[in-house]
């Protein structure tokens, strides 16, 4: 009695295995997250400490950077 109880459950265990890895195919793939746009270094503006992304930093001849040209512009006028 107790063999014919445990072979059910095995069988009913392979039957659901079986079953949920057919719907597991019939469903459509779930979409993948976007990949994450690559980060870029900030540096901060020497005059007014905003951060700005290093490409878009502007420079001076000692390479100090700034996040405009009027930070740029200020500084020179007071060195």
């Amino acid at each position: 009695m107790i063999l014919r109880l445990i072979a059910l459950a095995v069988l009913i265990y392979f039957a659901y295995r079986l079953v949920r890895r057919a719907l597991a195919k019939l469903r459509p793939p779930q979409p993948q997250d976007p990949p994450t746009p690559e980060s870029q270094p900030v540096v901060p503006c020497k005059t007014c400490g905003t951060f700005v992304p290093k490409d878009r930093a502007h420079t001076d001849d000692r390479g100090h950077f700034y996040c405009s040209d009027r930070c740029l512009q200020e500084t020179r006028e007071r060195d």
